[in-house]
């Protein structure tokens, strides 16, 4: 590796280390390490894309509000089409979240394409890879490109800290860290479900400790 670097320019290194590449169209830096701390101004938080995400806690409160009322009616006695529209609900709340995905994608693409801070786009990738979630789970799925715009890149040339609180707080970490789930055994939220066995969940917080901030 170091004898690869070596044979390489420093405007290539700024260019394909510290960026993404260059575009067919772009002039090599004269002033490499220039044009990486100039970068810091440029630094787009919400482009376009990002920008018109569609609303995705909108999206799952619908989806969440429409199958507890479905299942209510599927209980009833002969509520045939009760069952069918929970059927059709999970459906129709995956396209949806397929949609909100995609267009996550896109505009993480099109920012890498676009923007004129590609130094500052490689760091929002490498936090955002940091702070992961899965889109195993389709209420995270919905959630992850509002995950980046808005816990990540508001804060990648900030304070570490601030980013964490975001990240941790954010619906897709809490919903993928199962954290919503949490109850404590003592508190109200248990109280008025005595006979449902609620407790604690430790995965945000063995998560946080042992990937996101001091290690193993």
């Amino acid at each position: 590796m170091s004898v690869q670097f070596a044979s390489l320019s420093p405007a290539a290194i700024a260019l394909n280390r510290f960026g993404l590449g260059a575009r067919p169209d772009d002039v090599a830096p004269g002033d490499p390490k220039r044009w990486l701390l100039d970068q810091f101004s440029r630094f787009e938080v919400r482009p376009t894309g990002f920008a018109s995400l569609g609303d995705a806690g909108a999206v799952v409160e619908r989806y969440r509000g429409q199958q507890q009322a479905n299942r209510r009616m599927a209980k009833q006695e002969g509520a045939t089409d009760a069952k069918i529209d929970l059927k059709a609900g999970r459906q129709d709340f995956r396209q949806d979240v397929q949609a909100l995905y995609r267009a996550g994608v896109q505009a993480r693409a099109d920012s890498a394409l676009a923007t004129e801070a590609p130094f500052v786009e490689r760091m929002a990738n490498f936090w955002s890879n940091h702070f992961c979630i899965s889109v195993d789970n389709a209420q995270v799925t919905a959630f992850a490109g509002a995950f980046e715009r808005d816990a990540i890149r508001p804060h990648v040339l900030g304070k570490f800290s601030d980013m964490v609180l975001a990240a941790e707080q954010h619906p897709a970490m809490l919903i993928y860290l199962n954290q919503f789930r949490s109850i404590g055994p003592e508190s109200q939220a248990a109280a008025r479900q005595p006979d449902r066995k609620r407790g604690l969940n430790e995965n945000l917080a063995r998560e946080i400790m042992e990937l996101h901030t001091l290690g193993v």
